[in-house]
């Protein structure tokens, strides 16, 4: 039996099991997926990447901005623009309301996800689909016979509809009350390659992020080429509004819900020629709305099972961070 089990491996789950590993917790890591960081992801393409979920990272409170001065002092990150651009409603593009610096990992944001996840015992590909109380903790369970894991503490770092799928028959009305509370907009990404040949007129593009207000289309534009050290190419990396995303997401043909962001874009960049390839991704739990006010959510059950992520005290990657450390905090108080 494991002492502490984290289901879950994106910012909030990594930032826990890891901060769990370093204060002596025996500790595994399990994910759906084979690879880390949920909405830290980098869609690796012919020559080049696009982070086509967190678009950059910025600290509002010091735990976070320490965090960040970390992974600039280990390379990882360095400060991508000091100013997002504004698209307003009606098609005008505003200059940055303020300068600040954004930070962006210029191989890509799933470099991030591989750091927190050093040295941890990671399982992958493996969906948790309950998790039942034993005596002194928790029996894990999945659609794999073979798979088997007790643990003493469980941390569950996925959306609630998620997490309910996971433990409802095991939790109490109220944390399924609190669980069922959080709702979530979803989003689409289209990420543009473009030519090499455009390369010139990107790097003369005066913009590095576009935030959209109140768009009925556009929520971000991202130059994304321009977080690469040396790009040899342009990638726009475009993210649709609730709105659309509502309208589109079951789409049949992603490819034409693709260019429909595209041909959205087409008057900010008109030096840039035909996207030579274009992908789109659907992304199912984009933004927390009406979020937890607390950092993580606790079951009353016999042995601890914790809840946690971004829609935990906020709704973006630093109050995902923020989440998973203090449940950690909250684990190693309790040894």
């Amino acid at each position: 039996m494991v002492e502490v089990a984290v289901i879950g491996a994106g910012i909030a789950g990594l930032t826990c099991a890891q901060k769990l590993q370093q204060g002596g917790k025996s500790v595994v890591l399990i994910d759906k997926s084979r690879g880390l960081g949920g909405r830290l992801a980098t869609r690796r393409l012919a020559g080049t990447h696009a982070d086509h979920g967190v678009c950059y990272l910025q600290a509002k409170g010091d735990k976070f901005g320490h965090w960040i001065d970390e992974l600039v002092s280990t390379g990882i990150l360095r400060v991508w623009t000091t100013g997002i651009h504004r698209l307003a409603a009606d098609g005008s593009l505003q200059s940055p309301p303020k300068f600040a610096n954004y930070y962006a990992a210029p191989l890509g944001a799933n470099s991030i996800a591989k750091y927190l996840g050093r040295d941890l015992e990671i399982i992958g590909d493996k969906l948790i689909t309950s998790v039942d109380p034993i005596a002194h903790g928790w029996q894990l369970s999945s659609k794999d016979p073979e798979f088997s894991l007790t643990a003493t503490e469980v941390v569950i770092a996925t959306p609630p509809a998620q997490a309910l799928n996971i433990a409802r028959e095991s939790i109490d009305p109220t944390c399924i009350q609190q669980l069922s509370s959080v709702q979530f907009s979803r989003s689409i990404t289209a990420i543009a390659v473009y030519p090499t040949s455009d390369q010139t007129a990107a790097a003369a593009i005066p913009w590095q992020g576009i935030q959209c207000i109140d768009h009925p289309t556009l929520a971000w534009i991202g130059l994304d080429s321009s977080k690469q050290l040396n790009p040899t190419q342009p990638v726009l990396v475009i993210q649709s509004s609730a709105a659309f995303a509502e309208q589109y997401f079951d789409a049949p043909d992603l490819a034409v819900v693709g260019q429909k962001l595209i041909d959205e874009i087409a008057l900010l960049i008109p030096t840039l020629t035909t996207p030579e390839l274009v992908q789109v991704h659907r992304w199912g739990y984009a933004f927390a709305q009406a979020p937890l006010s607390d950092r993580f959510l606790t079951a009353q059950t016999a042995a601890p099972l914790y809840f946690c992520g971004d829609w935990c005290g906020g709704n973006r990657v630093e109050s995902a961070y923020l989440s998973g450390l203090a449940i950690a905090d909250r684990i190693l108080s309790n040894s």
